[in-house]
């Protein structure tokens, strides 16, 4: 915009000195009355000077512009530097800035923008962990949930299965507990005609009952197995999970590094406000600078936390990973 406006008020300066340059005027014809040539005369007075008001009305119009160009880029750049000074500050900020020569002046905004740019930068991190901390903490109740449900279908297949295999074995057992019995009633009145006859039965149904126990003690134990399988997987898994739980600790340690960070910055920033108020140049740099690097340490902090939280992050995916290769 600046640019714009300087080259329009050039080219309106140029144009001022060709329309001087370039402008004709009629001369009188030979026989023309007297009055044609006054009026011919006063014309040509006048266009010139029409010309240059217009055009110092353009040449006034660029430099506002130009002005309100610099003005408006000045308090964006300000704006976005995310430093709350404060109305008093912010007043005491802008008396120095005005009061310093143009050296002075371009230096302070570049020390106040860097230490706004690293502000932005704090903040920009915080939002980032803010994200991946709350994408991390739903994806651990959701990996909790998994593990603890490993083989589930598996094992309720397997006890459906149990059930299912004792229902239809018992009308078997009961028949031989019957025959058992009365071949104890026969034994016990001694006869043996009796007796011969059911202990035949009975000897027939003892190796179809022992293959129905044996069905049933071999489903039972795939039964027991796969729980034994489950609650070793279940350990192995929860054992890669808690491979995050050291990061978890160095992250608690990075926040309390960040809090301090932030205790430093404020404490720079109230004494960069203070000495604002002096309008002592030298020192208003300094204090910048100190806050510049307070803010600095303060977004590094933030960093790294958030790096930590990628390693969490890293270690949900891996055991998301573990989970999905194993057989359904």
């Amino acid at each position: 915009m600046q640019t714009e406006a300087w080259k329009e008020t050039i080219n309106d300066q140029e144009a001022m000195e060709t329309i001087d340059s370039d402008i004709s005027y009629p001369s009188p014809t030979e026989g023309s009355h007297n009055r044609m040539m006054e009026q011919s005369n006063v014309q040509r007075d006048q266009l010139p000077s029409l010309v240059h008001l217009l055009l110092r009305s353009r040449l006034l119009i660029g430099l506002v512009i130009l002005f309100s160009a610099g003005t408006i880029y000045f308090a964006s750049t300000a704006e976005a530097a995310g430093i709350d000074l404060g109305v008093t500050a912010q007043k005491a900020w802008d008396t120095v800035l005005n009061k310093a020569d143009a050296q002075n002046k371009l230096t302070l905004q570049r020390a106040y923008e860097k230490v706004g740019s690293w502000k932005t930068q704090e903040q920009a991190w915080e939002q980032k962990i803010k994200t991946l901390h709350a994408a991390n903490t739903a994806e651990l109740e959701r990996l909790r949930v998994e593990i603890r449900q490993t083989d589930d279908a598996k094992i309720a297949a397997l006890a459906e299965k149990v059930k299912q295999t004792q229902a239809r074995y018992e009308p078997l057992f009961a028949l031989y507990s019957s025959v058992n019995r009365q071949l104890d009633a026969a034994k016990a009145i001694k006869n043996k005609e009796w007796s011969a006859a059911i202990r035949t039965q009975a000897d027939t149904l003892r190796p179809v009952v022992q293959l129905a126990r044996e069905d049933i003690r071999i489903k039972k134990k795939e039964l027991a197995e796969a729980r034994k399988r489950k609650t070793t997987e279940v350990k192995r898994l929860r054992a890669v999970l808690a491979g995050a739980d050291p990061v978890k600790k160095q992250i608690q340690t990075a926040k309390k590094q960040a809090s301090l960070a932030k205790e430093r910055y404020s404490n720079a920033l109230q004494q960069f406000k203070q000495i604002t108020k002096q309008g002592q140049t030298s020192r208003i740099l300094s204090s910048l600078n100190t806050l510049a690097s307070a803010a600095e340490k303060w977004a590094g902090t933030k960093q790294n936390i958030h790096t930590l939280e990628q390693k969490v992050s890293t270690t949900y995916v891996k055991v998301r990973q573990e989970i999905a290769k194993r057989p359904k």
